[in-house]
């Protein structure tokens, strides 16, 4: 009898080895996203910030996804350029804005400088900070998409909570190790720890390429010669999607928990330390506790 031809996401150790690769840089980012919660008290007495420059910083990851839009320019992207192209935009500008975070708080900025009234260190953090934004959450919904090719037919809702599960497994290392590091070396360290995250995701990134590339290469062969064809973008998709009332209460949904739990996270080891008084070397692990919910419920509920 003859074999049946199958494609490469038939294989189960494919599809996962390719799952683990493309959450590496899910889990770099989650961390990158709070390496500097836990040291906001160590920029406050070496670099002179305050609580308002740390909120202009922490919400700085926003600014082009929401006023410029371009997490929806990142969504148009992906669709019409693909997985293997968007995904090495999203990783290079994830490098590339870590690269300036981090020189921003090791350079020396003169007495005074400021720009529009904010200390001009501030401003190059955050600028650095909402590129890695960008970066950030277009490999988000890359990595999405690529689970959703892999596992299409497959463990698809698995596959979604373990990837989930890994990137939050990155905010509870940055949480529980970032102020130990930054007090072992420097309260750049753990930026420092994020840029080589980030490297080692561009770097797996590279290396999905070549499995992606085998897995068009086996499913022509598996379709005798043809290939698949994916919907194509249109500008009606964009107005299909605002009249759907499950999207409006799925992202009232994201809004309220982004907005309670998100910003909780950015200070809750300063709180521990201010208000509770905990060791500052033990603060961050009590926040940590919050992503392990995330961390184990998450590829449970996905089963």
């Amino acid at each position: 009898m003859e074999q049946m031809i199958t494609s490469l996401r038939d294989s189960k150790k494919a599809r996962w080895t390719a799952l683990i690769i493309v959450s590496l840089s899910m889990f770099g980012a989650y961390y990158f996203n709070y390496a500097l919660s836990p040291v906001k008290p160590m920029l406050e007495s070496i670099l002179g910030w305050n609580s308002s420059d740390f909120g202009i910083y922490t919400s700085s990851y926003t600014w082009f996804n929401v006023f410029l839009f371009m997490l929806v320019f990142s969504g148009v992207i992906l669709d019409k350029m693909g997985i293997r192209f968007t995904g090495i935009m999203a990783t290079l500008m994830m490098v590339v804005g870590t690269g300036i975070n981090y020189w921003a708080l090791i350079h020396v900025f003169p007495d005074g400088a400021m720009i529009f009234g904010i200390k001009m260190q501030v401003v190059i953090s955050a600028i650095g900070f909402g590129i890695f934004g960008v970066g950030s959450e277009a490999g988000g919904i890359t990595v999405s998409k690529a689970i959703v090719k892999w596992f299409k037919g497959k463990e698809m809702a698995l596959a979604m909570g373990m990837q989930m599960s890994i990137a939050r497994l990155g905010t509870a290392v940055a949480l529980g190790i970032a102020l130990p590091l930054a007090t072992t070396f420097s309260y750049s360290s753990p930026v420092l720890l994020a840029f080589v995250f980030m490297l080692i995701a561009l770097t797996a990134f590279i290396i999905y390429i070549v499995m992606d590339k085998k897995l068009d290469a086996s499913i022509v062969k598996s379709n005798n010669g043809s290939t698949t064809v994916e919907d194509a973008f249109e500008m009606k998709d964009i107005l299909f999607i605002v009249k759907n009332k499950g999207f409006w209460y799925i992202a009232i949904l994201c809004v309220l928990f982004y907005s309670a739990v998100f910003p909780f996270l950015f200070y809750a080891t300063d709180l521990m330390i201010n208000k509770y008084h905990v060791n500052p070397n033990l603060a961050g692990t009590i926040p940590a506790l919050l992503p392990f919910g995330t961390i184990f419920l998450t590829p449970l509920f996905g089963t």
